[in-house]
């Protein structure tokens, strides 16, 4: 896991809190927020897609799996506190290889591109 920052988000009122989850231990993935609902309790609370759950009104929820977290969920009536934790972008960008390919053949663009003007200069 990468480098990121702990926030604490609270919401009141109850459901529904306009996001969902996705993750859990028997799926060996840490448990994160898939989407968020516009114009949402979850959405003017500062959660983020992507943010990682690290824990629910106090319960850790590294040893849950999905079904219990939303047992968990259920269970709550009125004020939801959440700890999550948020993976720096850099990390992001670093870490998802997709890019590579054409940020590679953009580099090797710009190297042809500058020596060719160099040629053309000295020339």
């Amino acid at each position: 896991m990468g480098t990121g920052d702990f926030i604490c988000i609270s919401m009141s009122g109850g459901a529904p809190w306009g996001f969902r989850l996705q993750g859990g231990k028997e799926q060996q993935q840490p448990l994160q927020v898939a989407k968020i609902r516009s114009q949402s309790k979850a959405s003017g609370s500062g959660l983020c897609e992507g943010d990682e759950v690290v824990s629910i009104n106090g319960n850790p929820c590294a040893d849950l799996t999905y079904p219990e977290v939303i047992k968990l969920m259920e269970s709550i009536t009125d004020s939801l506190q959440m700890l999550v934790k948020r993976l720096d972008a850099l990390f992001l960008f670093l870490e998802d290889q997709s890019h590579l390919p054409s940020l590679q053949h953009l580099l090797g663009y710009t190297s042809l591109l500058t020596a060719t003007l160099a040629n053309q200069l000295m020339g």
